[in-house]
């Protein structure tokens, strides 16, 4: 079987670059081993334009947020799926020192809040607000699991999906082509997350994994509120309706990599402190699901892709990953240009560039 591109992975990563190269034209087999508990699919999938105990506005928004948009648009009306989901963030600001962060970026702008936000009125009686917040306008998230699952079926219908275990050391690579198995392929490119740089092509590439933990919950008083808003609060918590939502998370930098995909009481319990910290006293909730992942992070959550730089692979082995808990945002714009890179040789920006993690 000939084909242009080999894709190893379907997570974000993988989805975001298949669909970038077949709307180019190009053939792709991508290969995954469909496993339960990936990042991609344990990821709340929430875009933020402020973020972080600093109230720093995201890198590069605005055109992440607009070519975010598109992508999924294009890709929900493709298949006929629904998951990306343009909701504000009401943002409570959790202790006098980021109350601090928030006085003092607002006494600096001339003309009102800070570029992506506005005044918060939110419910009192419920929601925790004695620091003040304010409100993303421009947010949203990603049902992640319906978005890879869309992508996965329309990988199939095309042939261009199958279920392996590959391994690096499985792929020769030659002056006019990839092979692996009955594959022949121009390129391959490897979206493995966080162990990506566990292969022989990667293992000089620096990870800085971080496991996560979130929690499905039922609660009745959002239900009689109505909130659909994403409340942040030293923590996120995401309404689905009727009172049911997801909340997180936690951010582990020293795990048992044996058990990474393995929730514990530790993080169970972190979690509903921090659900419990964005309530009023004494409003209950129940917790009905438990999912732990680890988030592939390379440099400060923002994506590495590009080419491997070693001569004697002839241009024909890439990288795209690093993603982190931006990955929603950033992903398609950086698919976008990988692609674009891959196929027409355009180039790709410096912060990105594999070639920067030599």
């Amino acid at each position: 079987m000939r084909i242009d591109t080999l894709i190893v992975g379907q997570g974000l990563a993988g989805s975001q670059l298949a669909w970038e190269l077949l709307a180019r034209g190009e053939r792709v087999l991508v290969v995954d081993r469909d496993e339960p508990f990936t990042s991609s699919k344990v990821a709340a999938g929430i875009v933020t334009p402020v973020t972080g105990q600093r109230l720093v506005t995201t890198w590069r928004f605005p055109e992440f947020w607009e070519t975010a948009g598109a992508f999924y648009r294009r890709i929900e009306a493709e298949t006929g799926a629904r998951f990306f989901h343009p909701t504000p963030i009401a943002r409570l600001l959790a202790n006098p020192t980021e109350a601090g962060r928030w006085e003092t970026r607002m006494n600096a702008e001339t003309s009102g809040y800070p570029p992506h936000t506005a005044g918060l009125d939110i419910d009192s009686g419920l929601f925790r607000n004695d620091h003040g917040g304010f409100e993303m306008p421009e947010a949203g998230w990603l049902d992640t699991r319906v978005f890879l699952e869309a992508t996965r079926q329309h990988l199939l219908e095309r042939a261009a999906y199958a279920i392996a275990d590959l391994h690096a050391e499985e792929v020769a690579v030659a002056g006019d082509a990839v092979r692996w198995k009955s594959i022949i392929a121009n390129r391959a490119v490897f979206c493995t997350g966080w162990e990506g740089n566990r292969n022989r092509f990667f293992d000089w590439v620096a990870f800085r994994n971080a496991r996560g933990q979130i929690l499905d919950l039922e609660c009745d008083a959002l239900a009689v509120s109505g909130e659909r808003r994403i409340l942040n609060r030293a923590g996120w918590l995401l309404p689905l309706g009727n009172g049911q939502a997801r909340a997180g998370a936690t951010y582990e930098w020293d795990f048992d990599e044996a058990r990474a995909t393995e929730p514990d009481r530790a993080g169970r319990s972190e979690v509903e402190a921090k659900v419990t910290a964005m309530f009023v006293p004494d409003t209950g909730f129940r917790v009905t699901g438990h999912r732990a992942a680890v988030r592939p992070i390379i440099r400060e959550s923002r994506a590495v892709a590009g080419v491997h730089p070693a001569a004697e692979l002839h241009g024909r082995i890439a990288f795209f990953n690093g993603l982190g808990s931006k990955g929603v945002l950033n992903g398609p714009f950086f698919a976008s240009q990988l692609a674009g890179h891959l196929v027409r040789h355009e180039p790709i920006d410096e912060e990105v560039d594999l070639r920067r993690n030599r």
